[in-house]
């Protein structure tokens, strides 16, 4: 038996053993990690990441370069122009937000002016289906693998809010980490929000608003500001 057990120890050695440039078995952790087939590593993990020889499967072996010094990056959505920003509306939701100023259409419900400048988003609830949802998405960009601080206001005023909620993660898997439900206390004052974004190679992230069960239910954000790093330690 101890020698069967040496035999798969000195096979399993073999098979991660660096030959040359090329990893003939999967990128240990000392090595980096493997990227994916057809894309570079920076395209994959984002800026500072090097091609370090090859995966199984003809993958990348991705490593990030020590001597890179990352420069803070910033997104920011204030919704004073009709570009739209980093966050974009989805095409998966049952309706849009509407990019608006002063109060909106509905009385009883929504903020009477903007966080910040002089414009922001809001889902008009009237017409709508109770539960049915608007999203503001960031699908489209390739985010630098990196924690991310996500800040923004928002206002949640009328007996029939629903709620809003932050999605984050893989594209493909992303969970909500941030939820509020129902009108929020001091109900005329924007409130501020501030979350920790975790580190994904593939990073989305969502701000979902769910309309609750009648039309006083506008829900409204502005000032979205997504920076790299974390919030306690930028």
């Amino acid at each position: 038996m101890m020698k069967f057990c040496c035999l798969i120890v000195i096979i399993l050695c073999t098979v991660y053993v660096i030959n040359g440039n090329i990893l003939t078995g999967q990128c240990l952790a000392s090595n980096g990690k493997c990227g994916t087939k057809g894309l570079t590593c920076e395209q994959k993990f984002g800026p500072g990441w090097i091609n370090k020889g090859t995966c199984c499967h003809e993958k990348p072996c991705c490593e990030e370069e020590e001597s890179t010094v990352k420069p803070e990056i910033t997104y920011s959505c204030g919704f004073e122009t009709t570009e739209q920003c980093v966050f974009k509306q989805s095409s998966w939701d049952r309706f849009d937000w509407t990019r608006g100023s002063g109060s909106t259409p509905t009385s009883g419900t929504g903020p009477t002016s903007a966080a910040e400048g002089i414009y922001y988003m809001f889902i008009e609830t009237t017409g709508k289906r109770s539960g049915s949802r608007s999203m503001l998405v960031t699908h489209a960009t390739h985010f630098q693998a990196c924690p991310w601080c996500l800040s923004f206001q928002y206002h949640m005023n009328g007996p029939n809010i629903g709620s809003l909620t932050v999605y984050t993660g893989d594209k493909t898997h992303p969970i909500w980490i941030w939820k509020k439900t129902g009108q929020q206390t001091s109900p005329d004052s924007w409130k501020t929000a501030t979350i920790d974004i975790p580190q994904h190679s593939n990073l989305g992230i969502s701000i979902v608003a769910t309309r609750g069960d009648g039309d006083q239910g506008d829900i409204a954000i502005d000032d979205i500001i997504l920076k790299s790093g974390t919030c306690t330690n930028p």
